[in-house]
């Protein structure tokens, strides 16, 4: 029986995801010819990584995997069960190439405009990463959501030796026990909305106070209680899905719900969900948004069905530890991987229902098979920049500044190649990310064209979904963690804008071989730079205003990060920035009101396209690794029927 060939566009996590589960079993490699087209040198999507000349891993930004990633978890652990592993490789399972991180402290903003931070630590559970399916019930989940916020009041204020921490133990003598009182009680779901709200209205905080620790678990109190009323009031009592609340703006819910719109507006437990998650309309934190639904579902699952630690860091880069090996096993099964290969039309039949070809950019041509990674200290790495000696004439292009990746490169000579239906594919996953086939300006429609003039759902989905901006440093600094006044390693949210996501990374120095410690920091970037023409000067000039707003970043807040020892003028070659607004490399929203255009993997509209990535329906519909790998999954199954189960699709 001749194979179906299918033909997956970019190489991000949906795509990869789709190639390995079309690729998994023997049957399915007898079944399906399976090739990936990628521009440039790597795969790995917002998530590659590369590696400099100081042996340093340069990231598009921070990257965290939440504990509730089982569908991420176990794909990892089956790529690492297959793996032909470097012999001196230190990870032999993937979970081992992850950190638990459980000490979040949050910042904490006075009135008086001064920032601080409030410690959190997270408890831990003996479930297992990748392990099983959720099946939590409403009431479940807010007896899980008590019992969580109960942990945390305990674990942060158990040492009584600390004076500040006796100082708030005085003052609220049952503070520690009083999440208890948000699970709902045994009767009707009338009677636990009245119970809870009357712990809302108990524990709206007194905002005069001077102990900010006591008054951030007096808002996360509140909030918690605001949150299950209004689950309980809007699913249980009214029967509305959390798809009808989509509708509706999650901050306005909380306040609809009897929320105190202090609190909404400026408590940090509530800023670091939409930090996390990049909810602000083109990357302007003026303007949060995200649809309820997808905002319940999300905080729920990270918070109630997380598994081991709440989250967790990597301890090589993203790409290294994850992408590459896929990579390997790919290759293995006999996925055949194309790089440099720029995906430039999407072309319809002549009945305008399904693809008939595909044009590409080849964008140079490679000397014998290119090895895209290389084996350092038993890791497998990849370059920041392509191996040009593996590149015809590689040495001019490098010197001409030739970026394949990047949407404002100086240009270079490329080939069309033409893809056709039955000669070259049958079927189709289109695996680039949202931002690489919206329509960006008159001069440039993008390479759905065909399929956005048909004015169907596709359309629909890829008008209405909004791109968000993002911007990141790292930093390499000869102070270690302790030097700069911190017992262990802190991962924040809700900071100053714009870097408001901050993390130590110093986990990295064993694969890095460097001494001190490693910082990186994210945010969302207030800007409509991705639309701008080609061959404009767009990329430098928004890395040049990403860079001197970090320098003036750590200016302001340096010493309130590193308050043991503050830094001095950081230097160029301590300093990584990014300004990601390469359309590709753009975050999708899942603004209230945009979820809804959201499309299923098998429903573009077009027989023969299966889409994947994190923008499509998946049952979290937010910028996430779990999320793209869910495409991925789905993506496969609709074509092979394969996975059966992807967990947490119909979760709630």
């Amino acid at each position: 029986m001749e194979k179906e060939k299918i033909a997956i566009l970019g190489g991000g996590f949906g795509a990869l995801t789709a190639a390995w589960h079309l690729s998994a079993t023997p049957e399915l490699r007898r079944r399906y010819d399976v090739e990936i087209w990628q521009m440039g040198w790597r795969l790995g999507g917002k998530c590659a990584t590369g590696r400099d000349e100081h042996n340093r891993i340069l990231e598009h930004g921070l990257h965290f995997w939440f504990g509730c990633y089982d569908n991420a978890w176990s794909m990892l652990r089956e790529i690492y069960a297959e793996w032909d592993r470097p012999e001196n490789c230190p990870f032999q399972t993937g979970l081992d190439a992850f950190e638990p991180q459980n000490f979040t402290p949050l910042w904490t903003q006075s009135s008086d405009g001064s920032w601080d931070f409030c410690n959190i630590e997270w408890p831990t559970n003996s479930d297992e990463r990748g392990s099983g399916e959720l099946n939590l019930s409403i009431r479940g989940m807010l007896s899980q959501l008590a019992s969580l916020l109960k942990q945390l009041l305990h674990a942060t204020f158990e040492d009584e030796t600390d004076p500040t921490h006796s100082a708030v133990a005085r003052e609220d003598v049952d503070l520690c026990c009083a999440a208890q009182k948000i699970e709902a009680p045994e009767g009707s779901d009338t009677e636990a909305l009245v119970h809870l709200r009357e712990v809302r209205e108990s524990f709206r905080p007194r905002r005069q106070r001077s102990l900010p620790l006591g008054d951030l678990f007096r808002d996360l109190l509140h909030l918690g209680a605001t949150f299950a009323a209004g689950i309980t009031w809007d699913v249980l009592i009214c029967g509305k899905s959390l798809e009808d609340l989509n509708e509706i703006e999650f901050r306005q819910w909380l306040k609809n719900h009897g929320a105190d719109p202090e609190i909404v507006e400026t408590t940090s437990p509530v800023r670091a969900i939409y930090d996390c998650c990049f909810w602000y309309l083109e990357g302007d934190h003026n303007r949060p948004s995200v649809g309820t639904g997808t905002a319940l579902r999300v905080i729920l699952r990270i918070i109630t069905t997380y598994k081991e630690s709440v989250m967790f860091t990597v301890k090589a880069g993203m790409a290294e530890v994850v992408v590459a090996p896929i990579y390997d096993v790919l290759r293995a099964r006999g996925v055949k991987v194309n790089f440099f290969h720029k995906t430039t039309g999407l072309h319809l039949d002549a009945a305008e229902n399904s693809i008939a070809r595909i044009t590409m950019a080849r964008q140079a041509r490679i000397l014998g098979d290119y090895q895209p990674t290389k084996i350092i200290n038993g890791v497998p790495t990849w370059p920041a920049h392509p191996y040009w000696d593996q590149i015809e004439n590689g040495e001019a292009l490098a010197k001409a500044g030739v970026d394949f990746e990047n949407h404002w490169s100086p240009p270079y000579p490329t080939e069309e190649v033409i893809l056709k239906r039955g000669r070259d594919f049958d079927k189709v996953i289109l695996g680039i990310a949202m931002g690489g086939y919206k329509p960006l300006n008159p001069d440039e429609p993008g390479l759905a064209r065909e399929l956005i003039a048909q004015r169907g759902p596709f359309a629909d989905m890829v008008e209405n979904t909004g791109l968000v901006p993002t911007l990141a440093a790292q930093v390499w600094l000869p102070q270690t963690t302790s030097e700069l006044g911190w017992d262990d390693r802190p991962a924040t949210v809700a900071g100053p804008e714009r870097f408001d996501i901050w993390s130590d990374m110093s986990q990295l120095l064993p694969v890095e071989g460097g001494t001190g410690s490693i910082h990186y920091f994210c945010g969302a970037y207030a800007s409509t730079a991705y639309s701008a023409p080609a061959h404009t000067d767009a990329q430098a000039v928004a890395y040049a205003d990403v860079a001197a707003q970090f320098t003036q970043w750590i200016d302001d807040y340096g010493t309130t990060a590193w308050c043991a020892r503050p830094p001095e003028p950081l230097s160029p070659e301590q300093v990584y920035v990014r300004a990601n607004i390469d359309p590709s490399e753009c975050c999708v929203g899942a603004a209230a009101g945009q979820v809804q255009y959201r499309l299923p993997a098998d429903g573009s509209g077009f027989d023969n396209l299966f889409l994947a990535g994190c923008h499509i329906r998946t049952g979290l519909n937010t910028t996430c690794v779990e999320s793209a790998v869910m495409s991925g999954m789905q993506a496969s199954r609709a074509i092979s029927g394969q996975p059966r189960v992807v967990i947490g699709e119909d979760y709630l």
